[in-house]
């Protein structure tokens, strides 16, 4: 739980069970057919953002932002600088996991772009969360069975150290066309992944 406000963002995907819910202070995004998935959670988002090429039908609501359908970033990329001008580094994206291939990667690249530029991100959905970590430690909850990878981006991760996982690791070289850190385990303990200097993406099972 994070004790900063935070910004959520709902994508087209179904939201399953909420593992983190906004409070008092927080801003949530409906990015197009996530309009649909706030409601249906019976939540009132503060901003309704897209082209609605999803939805099928533009909301009729006065916090509306529409988008051209030609247009150089995502939908959730869009809502992710929405949240950014609005003063929040860290975001909760909901919905933006799994369905299309070249959209989940395309939410692989806004978590890295958040993390370069000094905040933090979690993306869930499709049984999975993924984050990206930039020259830090990111500790896991304690769970007892369960996957988690790792991998470097943009080239070689420094000084990658893996604690309380399966396979630990101490200050090793990961560089990005490397697969070493697919599927480690969870056991029972705190795990904590960092990395000197570099960028890590980091997905756990849930």
């Amino acid at each position: 739980m994070s004790d900063m406000p935070r910004c959520f963002i709902f994508g087209a995907l179904p939201a399953g069970d909420l593992r983190e819910k906004p409070c008092k202070g927080d801003l949530l995004i409906a990015a197009d057919k996530g309009y649909d998935r706030v409601l249906e959670l019976g939540l009132t988002p503060d901003l309704v953002v897209g082209d609605f090429d999803s939805l099928g039908v533009i909301p009729q609501v006065d916090n509306l932002i529409r988008l051209n359908v030609r247009k150089d970033d995502t939908d959730v990329g869009h809502a992710v600088e929405l949240g950014f001008e609005r003063g929040y580094s860290d975001f909760v994206v909901y919905g933006a996991v799994g369905g299309l291939l070249d959209h989940t990667l395309a939410n692989v690249a806004i978590a890295h772009d958040i993390a370069v530029r000094g905040g933090r991100a979690m993306f869930i959905g499709g049984g999975y969360c993924f984050t990206v970590v930039h020259n830090a430690e990111l500790a896991l909850p304690i769970k007892d069975g369960g996957r988690v990878s790792v991998f470097a981006l943009g080239g070689t991760a420094h000084g990658v150290t893996i604690r309380g996982l399966s396979y630990e690791a101490e200050d090793i070289d990961i560089p990005c066309t490397s697969h070493i850190g697919v599927s480690n385990e969870f056991i029972g303990e705190e795990a904590r992944i960092s990395v000197a200097d570099g960028d890590l993406l980091i997905i756990c099972q849930i």
